[in-house]
């Protein structure tokens, strides 16, 4: 009885654990966000060498479309200063 009560609590901590172990990972957003962004470095690694075309255009497109953003928070606070 008391071994089978043993082997019962044994196995009942064994999931406790597993648990939170599943929680732990799970809400540690922290070290999920800086696997995500490894992942995607890893990637972007991966493109600008298989296809550095590509990459090129990614980043030219990316450039203007930042350079188009800016001129036109630029251009609106001018207009509303002036």
């Amino acid at each position: 009885m008391k071994l089978e009560r043993m082997s019962e609590t044994n196995h009942a901590r064994a999931e406790l654990y597993e648990t939170l172990a599943l929680l732990s990972d799970r809400l540690n957003y922290a070290q999920r966000f800086d696997d995500a962004v490894a992942v995607k470095t890893e990637q972007i690694k991966d493109l600008k060498e298989s296809k550095p075309l590509v990459f090129a255009g990614i980043v030219a497109g990316a450039a203007v479309a930042v350079g188009v953003a800016a001129y036109a928070v630029t251009n609106k606070i001018m207009r509303l200063l002036g």
